[in-house]
Parts: structure tokens; C-alpha cells; sequence
């Protein structure tokens, strides 16, 4: 029964569904598949995440083991693109060299730099293949690859080593006016770094003389 302040059923306002009772009416199917997909991408996402993690972390370990060329290949053959791959290239391809292996080294330093051209190592790559050069006392070959070292990668810790490296070159061909212009571009560019320290183009170096 109603009364003065309760209203009839029939006199009472309906409030009209709002825009998101309205799209959930008519889209809930497509909401409901979209919100299943999400949570299969998230799952998936996460799977690969830890699946990385654990890669990572099994990769580290095998190469914190790896005494000698063979275990080197087994972390690069076994977890490619993970960090410790990249490192074992790295000592790889200096083991080859020092096995007097220059061919085998030079192409392994060219698949690491095709596999991580981004790895904070790359520059690596170039100066690993300069010193190959210059072993195999191909001096050109070393120089150009030691230029190329330092201009494409100048904030790596690279740098300032392949500017000296090239400047002892320019110097050995007797090219001294060029190997001048690179031990001052290092004083100027690499101060305080310790190739800079040993061609005494450090600050100190430069206010003895």
C-alpha cells in the first residue's frame, strides 16, 4: 500500500541505462573476447619473461664455467642472443687469435657484431678484427678498422684504446703529423682515460709539459 511518501509503482521515474550498461548490452560478447585475450597475451608475456630469466641466468652459469673453446661453444650454441652468448663470442674469438686462428677469429668478431650491434661490447668487435690486422701485420687493415672504432662508437670504452692504438700506427708508418692530430683529438675528447694517461695527453701530462 502506498503512501504519501512512497509513490506508486507507476508514478515512479525510471532512470534510462547509462552509455556503458548500453555498450556492455550490446558489445559483451566482443568485450568479453577482448578481455580473454588480454589475459592469454599477459599470460604468454609473463611465460616468455621467466622462460628469458631463466635462459639468463643458466647461460651465466655455463659460462662462468666455460674453461677452454669447446664449453665457449656450448654457451654460444646453446643460448644464442642472451648476454653471456655475446661474451663468449668476445673470448672466442680472442682465443682463436691467440691460437694464431686470425681467419676463424676475424669471422667470428663479424657474427658478433651482426648478432649484437646494439651490445654496449660492440665496439669490440672492431678492435678485436684491428688487432687480427695488425698481428697478421696487415696495418692498413688495423688502422682503418681502429678509425672506424673510434668515430662509429665514441661514448664506448673503446674509444679512447683505438684512438691510441691509431696513433701508434700513423706513428710505426711514420705518418707523424696524423698520428699527432689523433693523440691530441684523445687528449681533447678522452682526458682522464687511461689511453690518454699512457700517450701523455692527460691534463697532468699536458700542464708538466
Amino acid at each position: 500500500m502506498s503512501s504519501i511518501f512512497t509513490p506508486p509503482e507507476a508514478d515512479q521515474e525510471i532512470a534510462p541505462p547509462s552509455a556503458v550498461e548500453v555498450l556492455w548490452l550490446k558489445h559483451r560478447g566482443t568485450l568479453l573476447g577482448g578481455i580473454g585475450a588480454l589475459v592469454v597475451i599477459l599470460v604468454i608475456t609473463l611465460g616468455v619473461i621467466i622462460s628469458n630469466r631463466s635462459s639468463e641466468e643458466a647461460s651465466e652459469n655455463l659460462l662462468s664455467g666455460a674453461t677452454n673453446d669447446t664449453a665457449l661453444n656450448e654457451v654460444i650454441s646453446k643460448y644464442p642472443k642472451t648476454r653471456a652468448s655475446a661474451d663468449a663470442m668476445l673470448l672466442l674469438a680472442a682465443s682463436l687469435r691467440d691460437a694464431g686462428k686470425l681467419e676463424e677469429s676475424d669471422a667470428l668478431y663479424s657474427r658478433f657484431a651482426e648478432s649484437y650491434p646494439k651490445n654496449p661490447l660492440a665496439v669490440s668487435s672492431l678492435i678485436g678484427r684491428a688487432s687480427n690486422a695488425r698481428v697478421s701485420g696487415k696495418l692498413e687493415v688495423a688502422l682503418n678498422s681502429y678509425q672506424q672504432a673510434s668515430s662509429g662508437f665514441p661514448q664506448s670504452y673503446g674509444a679512447p684504446f683505438a684512438l691510441f692504438s691509431q696513433a701508434r700506427l700513423l706513428a710505426q708508418q711514420g705518418k707523424m703529423e696524423e698520428a699527432k692530430r689523433a693523440i691530441q683529438a684523445l687528449g681533447n675528447q678522452y682526458p682522464y682515460s687511461a689511453s690518454a694517461q699512457a700517450a701523455g695527453a692527460g691534463p697532468r701530462q699536458q700542464q708538466a709539459n
